[in-house]
């Protein structure tokens, strides 16, 4: 059932963090231009469909994952500049090394799953800025490190908490299965 979550999950994510979230990213930022300055005329992203993609695979199968990994990369393709199938690349080799970490580790913390974030966040933005060197574009790196990484790594940082909680919900129900009411008619 995970599987088929995969797609409205994964594409409303998308969606929403190419048409809404970079507006209230905006927002909050002009909110708390004093009191976080590295962040004013940034050009960070909320990650929003690799968030879910890691939390969902922490604790699921490799092939569930890749499932979760190659509709977020499509979602994700389709709303960027990017060829169709590189997002796709990019989060496949992210829920390689996350299962291979979670089968390793006993209990997966919040630590983890933070450290996992961060180092995902990194790989995938230079990942996806690699590809768009190979189609002719040319990026100042320690401007694009400034600009869109660390903030980028802060918005990541702050929301794989609550979509982590959310995911492990969902995960919890769908591993208890649905609770139906006895028939009982008095």
């Amino acid at each position: 059932m995970g599987r088929y979550l995969s797609i409205p999950i994964l594409g409303f994510s998308a969606a929403l963090a190419s048409s809404i979230l970079p507006q209230v990213i905006a927002f909050f930022i002009a909110l708390l231009s004093g009191i976080t300055p590295i962040l004013d005329n940034s050009r960070g992203q909320l990650s929003l469909v690799m968030l879910f993609v890691i939390a969902w695979a922490v604790h699921a199968d490799l092939v569930e994952g890749f499932i979760w990994a190659f509709v977020g990369g499509i979602a994700m393709d389709l709303l960027s500049i990017l060829p169709i199938g590189a997002s796709s690349f990019g989060l496949v080799l992210v829920v390689f090394v996350i299962n291979t970490i979670a089968t390793q580790i006993y209990r997966v913390n919040l630590a983890i799953i933070l450290a996992l974030t961060l180092v995902a966040t990194i790989f995938m933005q230079f990942f996806t800025y690699q590809i768009l060197v190979l189609f002719g574009n040319s990026y100042n790196l320690l401007a694009l490190i400034r600009l869109v990484l660390i903030p980028t790594m802060i918005y990541n940082a702050i929301a794989i908490l609550p979509i982590y909680g959310l995911v492990r919900l969902i995960q919890r129900r769908l591993e208890s299965g649905l609770q139906t009411a006895p028939n009982t008619l008095s």
